[in-house]
């Protein structure tokens, strides 16, 4: 793929109006991610959710890199090219990260050096949901669910028959361009969309110097029509990514291996109002995708490769309404998923997957208090070409109840217990995995592991101030870990690998997140406002123990001013050194970073938004606990960004 010129991006950035809407209220805020669609403020479990404006200030290389940061969420960070989200300290099968409400069936669950197919350079919306989602979307959504939600397929039509929209940024840590170009037209009762996202960043400089190998390139291209009609919608849609980038050299001064990454997705969505006794709408989703992931080594020859390919599909029959006390939804979903891995790391061998399940939840809410409940059973079968198959029954099941007291408050408390069943990787791994600088060792015997969980929230939101705390507690049972043996293995190539293998073993979650924010004061016909927000886990082995890779306490401590047209805001977030450790596993100290932003609409009137972003701006060296390249890369140094976001 040819890379992009900085110059060509800002002129299509320029030639467009941007969006700059202002963050609605938690109380206006409405999730769509969750079946029990509903205010931000009344979900019963942690949420966030970006909009467009929200997402172009936070742009990074990866959507882990993008949402970390945020309450109770951190990044794999495998370099720029990668990085995975980490929630509550539960990453891979546990995060369900999906596009459009369906999962991107990629290998970014596999091994911290895979990106995740959803890229957030296009999307409309990111919604996130901390805590476990496993009834809409299964037990590998124990720990929470991501959703990026783009425009491929309109939804409505525009106002004034058509609707651009563009995105134009350059950093100066790794001299990179960033940018995305949209358009949605209305002809009759259908409208059409069409949107472009490329990157290009070169090595980044770390306070250390420059990290060899990190630069990276995509490219994307989607397109689709719907049907809008007073009933609803329905459309189709079809999106190619692809991207490549650097992988850290073995040792400084040599060459390193790289990535390349190409999917296609097809996508079917709908969303039909109904007047059928009790239901009142029906949703459903479907796509098929076709993923290939490359690797080669550091002399420019191909090595491994993974593919997935496979649809999945979800239905969604919504009951009650407004003038209802119940409400909910009942839903089926299904997938088929086949993955294979080729080539020197091939430590797996190729695994067909299906999944099924059927779920529903329900809230009854009387005005003042109410309660959420509900059930899902889903069956996975396994079939491996070497080990055979494996097929689990796992169900999982939520109650909760939730009260206001006063205008604006909601506070809320969910117990669950889910089952979540083995991946392909957790079974059948047998072979050398460089990513880890490991050999993996499946076990076939591993049995459904089961969490239970408690959380608590206290919610509240006006004009002046907004609070938010959750607390949560979740104990494993037969808690899938991938530990050391202490023993070595002898490589074909002469090279010894330490030898690690998947057991099950009980273990335990603690943590916790809050945030707040004030109105200060009205100076000179701008609002000033200070914000805070932190997060805490503790994750152990019941035996004795600590879990590898565990994300430190985070702190946030922001203040801004915001006028009719700009906004400046200042922040320093401070993240705490990780002495709680697991076997083999190193300290990691702490930083603290201070970052900047300015954003100006030059025109009034206009959706068009000028930024600069000063990121780390004291040059701090900052590790992640959570990557497995924390000794080897620290995150950018400071960097300078500056972006236009335009929409008409």
């Amino acid at each position: 793929m040819p890379r992009l010129s900085l110059a060509a991006l800002l002129l299509a950035g320029t030639a467009l109006p941007a969006l700059a809407a202002a963050p609605l209220p938690a109380n206006e805020e409405i999730i769509v991610t969750a079946p029990l669609e509903g205010a931000l403020i009344e979900s019963l479990q942690g949420a966030t959710v970006l909009r467009r404006d929200a997402i172009v200030t936070r742009l990074s290389t990866s959507l882990g890199e993008l949402l970390s940061g945020l309450p109770g969420i951190s990044s794999t960070f495998f370099g720029a090219g990668a990085g995975r989200p980490i929630i509550r300290g539960l990453g891979e099968d546990r995060i369900r990260v999906l596009e459009n409400g369906i999962g991107t069936i990629d290998a970014s669950s596999a091994s911290p050096d895979h990106a995740v197919g959803a890229d957030p350079i296009d999307a409309r919306r990111i919604e996130v949901l901390r805590g476990a989602a496993a009834l809409a979307y299964g037990g590998n959504a124990v720990g929470g669910v991501v959703n990026v939600i783009d425009e491929t397929i309109p939804t409505s039509l525009p106002e004034r028959g058509w609707t651009a929209r563009g995105v134009a940024a350059w950093s100066s840590a790794d001299e990179g361009a960033q940018g995305s170009l949209g358009l949605t037209a209305g002809i009759g009762d259908v409208a059409l969309s069409l949107d472009w996202g490329g990157r290009d960043t070169g090595d980044y400089e770390t306070p250390l110097g420059l990290a060899e190998n990190s630069w990276t390139n995509m490219e994307s291209l989607s397109g689709g029509l719907s049907l809008v009609k007073p009933w609803g919608y329905a459309g189709i849609g079809v999106k190619s990514y692809q991207t490549s980038y650097g992988l850290p050299p073995e040792a400084p001064g040599e060459a390193g291996g790289r990535i390349e990454l190409e999917q296609t997705r097809i996508e079917a969505r709908g969303d039909v109002r109904l007047d059928l006794g009790p239901f009142t709408r029906l949703d459903w989703a479907a796509q098929a995708s076709d993923y290939t992931h490359t690797e080669f080594e550091a002399d420019g020859a191909p090595g491994t490769v993974f593919d997935s390919d496979g649809y999945e599909a979800r239905l969604e029959l919504h009951n009650g309404g407004e003038e209802s006390r119940l409400s909910g939804a009942t839903g089926l979903q299904f997938s088929r998923v086949d993955f294979a891995a080729t080539g020197d790391e091939s430590f797996i061998a190729p695994t067909l997957t299906r999944d099924v399940g059927l779920f529903t939840v329900q809230r009854w809410d009387t005005g003042s208090w109410g309660v959420e409940g509900g059930l899902r059973i889903e069956h996975r079968e396994h079939e491996n070409d070497v080990f055979g198959s494996r097929d689990f029954t796992p169900v999982s099941a939520s109650i909760g109840a939730f009260y206001r007291p006063a205008e604006g408050w909601f506070a809320g408390l969910t117990i669950a217990r889910t089952e979540r069943a083995p991946t392909n990787v957790e079974l059948f791994a047998d072979g050398p995995h460089l990513a880890t600088a490991a050999y993996e060792v499946g076990d076939p015997s591993l049995d459904v592991e089961t969490a239970t969980s408690i959380e608590g929230s206290v919610r509240y939101a006006s004009d002046a101030w907004s609070f938010e705390l959750s607390l949560y507690r979740i104990g494993f049972d037969g808690y899938i870990a991938l530990v050391p043996t202490g023993a070595d293995i002898l490589l074909d190539d002469g090279d010894l690998l330490p030898e690690y293998r998947f057991v099950q073993r009980d273990a335990t979650f603690t943590g916790g997140e809050i945030s707040l924010s004030v109105r200060l004061a009205e100076i000179a016909g701008a609002t000033i406002r200070a914000d805070l927000q932190a997060d805490i886990v503790s994750a152990e082995f019941d035996a004795g123990g600590d879990l590898p890779r565990i994300p430190p306490r985070s702190v946030t401590l922001g203040l801004e001013a915001e006028g009719a047209r700009w906004l400046a805001r200042v922040e320093m977030v401070d993240i705490a050194e990780q002495t709680d450790i697991a076997a083999f596993e190193t300290e990691t100290p702490g930083s603290t970073v201070l970052n900047a932003r300015l954003a100006f609409q030059p025109i009034p009137g206009e959706d068009v938004t000028l930024m600069l972003d000063g990121r780390n701006l004291t040059d701090e060296e900052v590790r992640v606990h959570s990557s497995f390249l924390k000794d080897e890369l620290p995150r950018p140094g400071r960097s300078v960004r500056l972006a236009v976001s335009a929409r008409y």
